[in-house]
């Protein structure tokens, strides 16, 4: 079975119905996606959105199950970098734990495809608008406007320049993904974006368009760890199998 693995944060979270409808029209045979993301997840701390806490990308159980499954070969993006920065994380300790990341994936993947971050979109706004967001959707941060560009430009750059390494490719999303939102792909450009990502993780795969039927079950999937509030919940994986395709969640 094929194994895909996408990491990220909100945006994979908001276009998992057009991820796994793509790869259901384009691979022939039955796969395993394997996700690990969620609104405001971080690479390197357990993050809490209204009440639901997910442990971080590198402490999450999806690296025990890629141990347990043994694929053969995976492809795998790495995506959604840059909300540590909005923790108070410098560039620098962000792309120690993303280079972690990626380690841990070339282990078991033939390719792994990393994303740049926004730079153009955010370096295309105002002091006021960054302002809004921020406040909007981390209002605990405190990071300011200037800090936030000298640092996801620093960050942008190292994560490009990691794809020097051999089984990994780099992505720089198009500005006009983008609206007045700076982090998060507008809904009618998501089936572009992640045609093209998913393009460069699976070289030897036509990727088609999803088509206007996405499969939205996928979001009543929940990860295998969570917490609310003080409580642990749990949730067997694969979170969904239709057609034989499996879903897991992390």
């Amino acid at each position: 079975m094929r194994t895909i693995v996408i990491i990220g944060a909100s945006n994979v979270t908001f276009s998992l119905p057009v991820i796994w409808s793509t790869l259901r029209q384009s691979l022939a045979d039955p796969f395993r996606l394997i996700v690990a993301a969620g609104h405001g997840r971080s690479f390197g701390l357990p993050n809490t959105v209204v009440g639901r806490t997910l442990p971080s990308i590198l402490e999450c159980d999806l690296w025990e199950s890629l141990t347990q499954l043994k694929p053969s070969s995976a492809h795998a993006i790495v995506t959604d970098v840059g909300n540590d920065l909005l923790y108070g994380v410098d560039s620098k300790q962000t792309m120690d734990w993303v280079t972690e990341t990626i380690c841990r994936l070339e282990a078991c993947s033939s390719n792994v495809v990393v994303t740049g971050l926004p730079v153009d979109t955010l370096q295309g706004m105002s002091a006021r608008r960054f302002e809004f967001f921020r406040r909007l959707m981390f209002p605990r941060s405190t990071l300011t406007f200037e800090a936030a560009l000298n640092e996801s430009e620093t960050l942008h750059h190292q994560l490009l320049n990691s794809g020097d390494k051999n089984l990994v490719s780099t992505a720089i999303p198009a500005a006009n993904w983008y609206g007045l939102d700076p982090i998060h792909i507008r809904r009618r450009c998501r089936r572009e974006a992640w045609r093209q990502y998913l393009s460069l993780c699976l070289p030897d795969t036509k990727i088609n368009h999803c088509g206007l039927l996405t499969d939205w079950s996928v979001w009543k999937g929940t990860a295998q760890r969570r917490w609310k509030k003080s409580r642990l919940l749990t949730s067997q994986q694969p979170a969904q199998t239709i057609d034989e395709n499996e879903l897991w969640l992390f």
